[in-house]
């Protein structure tokens, strides 16, 4: 009976095993099926959203790793595009050049000798629209005129570089050479600091060996990937004419944006010059000026001529040390312009010195002004002083200076005299 049981249990046993791994196989078999049925499912209600998901993460992984400071280029045709609009040229009577929108408010620069002669031109767009435009401000030592014409007033100006440009730059100079207006030409930075001297003086000059001729002169120099104004293309080589020379723009902003502050009034252009026979050429020191016999026989030899001689020189520097102490008291810069030599380095560092106390309630009190020394040679005369002051700053603190100069005197083409330097002795 024992043997029987013990037989009867282990049957029991064993189809119980079966049972359990019967319903174990079946449920993971369906589990699959479920699975499978899913997968296959999403994949076909969009096959294609994977592929289009993948140019998007590439897209942003490029933006990310671009530099930050990195400048956007431009393809050049789209650049030139860009720029034509506001490049133009410029027309006056017996001369064709060019020039391009500087600043907002219809202000455009172009070289001097382009306008020279001329207070009222001719500015004609790149798709022949001719407006007219007013030489506000222009130098006979640099060659840089700027020009404002409302026609353009509301247009975007061009964007410039504030640094020096590298030898090797790719650049385009634009402009309307021998009169074929809308050209560009594509080239190279090939060389920069040239100081060339001429009927103007040329400063930290740019070389390029794009192709410019008559007729550029005044058109822009720009940076083929930035699109920015780096120079006013002005000069030819003669003995080279693939040799191409332009003024950095740089070296000049100070002098254009303190014509756009100050614009010169018509008279003070056509002065620049003395082409313009309504103004004439008035002589600061007028012969009524002296008593002695001598000095007024050589202004009737001289027949109104103006030259150096040094009694004038003298009594020049010290009206304009007594002009200077009031200007300085008023804060007024335009009190002494007359004075100065428009574009000199005197012009510029008397400017930039008003700029400098402004509002700093600094007084000046001039004690002794003498002039030791005066040397003339032929284009310019050398006056040298003696001077002493008392200074006090805003909180009040005093100073006594003693200062021994000299003042690099020329004659300007209105016929007065005109301080182009001033250093230490």
């Amino acid at each position: 009976m024992r043997k029987k049981s013990h037989t009867g249990w282990m049957l029991l046993v064993i189809f119980v095993c079966l049972c359990v791994l019967g319903g174990v196989g079946y449920a993971f078999i369906q589990i699959n099926k479920e699975e499978a049925v899913k997968t296959t499912t999403l994949a076909d209600a969009n096959p294609k959203e994977e592929p289009v998901a993948q140019p998007v993460h590439i897209i942003e992984r490029e933006v990310a790793e671009r530099p930050k400071n990195q400048p956007i280029e431009k393809e050049k045709t789209a650049l030139i595009e860009e720029t034509l609009p506001r490049v133009f040229t410029i027309v006056t009577t017996d001369s064709l050049g060019s020039g391009f929108l500087y600043a907002k408010g219809g202000f455009i620069v172009t070289n001097a000798h382009v306008v020279s002669g001329y207070t009222d031109v001719k500015v004609r767009n790149s798709v022949g629209r001719e407006a007219p435009g007013k030489v506000i401000g222009i130098s006979d030592t640099y060659d840089i005129a700027l020009i404002q014409s409302d026609a353009y007033k509301d247009i975007n100006p061009l964007k410039a570089e504030v640094n020096e440009t590298k030898v090797g730059t790719e650049v385009i100079a634009l402009g309307s050479p021998n009169g074929l207006e809308n050209t560009a030409s594509v080239g190279y930075l090939t060389g920069v600091g040239r100081d060339i001297r001429s009927e103007f003086v040329y400063e930290k000059a740019y070389q390029v060996d794009v192709q410019i001729e008559s007729g550029s002169s005044g058109g822009p120099l720009i940076d083929a990937k930035t699109g920015k104004v780096i120079g006013i293309n002005s000069l030819l080589l003669e003995k080279n004419r693939r040799i191409g020379f332009s003024i950095p723009l740089y070296t000049m902003t100070y002098l254009i944006d303190d014509w756009i502050k100050n614009p010169m009034n018509e008279r003070q252009v056509a002065s620049v010059f003395g082409v313009y026979d309504d103004y004439g050429a008035s002589n600061f020191y007028n012969n009524d000026s002296y008593d002695d016999d001598s000095s007024q026989d050589e202004v009737e030899e001289y027949e109104g001529d103006v030259y150096f001689y040094e009694g004038w020189l003298q009594e020049f520097i010290l009206e304009f040390r007594t002009v200077y102490e009031e200007a300085l008291y008023n804060e007024n810069f335009y009190e002494i312009e007359q004075y100065l030599l428009p574009g000199s380095r005197a012009y510029k560092e008397f400017d930039d010195y008003f700029d400098e106390i402004s509002g700093e309630g600094m007084r000046f009190d001039f004690i002794e002004n003498s002039v030791t020394e005066v040397i003339i040679y032929d284009e310019h005369a050398l006056v040298s002083t003696y001077e002493t002051l008392n200074f006090r700053n805003k909180a009040g603190n005093e100073k006594y200076y003693v200062k021994e100069k000299n003042y690099e005197v020329v004659i300007h083409t209105d016929g007065t005299y005109r301080i182009r330097d001033v250093s230490n002795r």
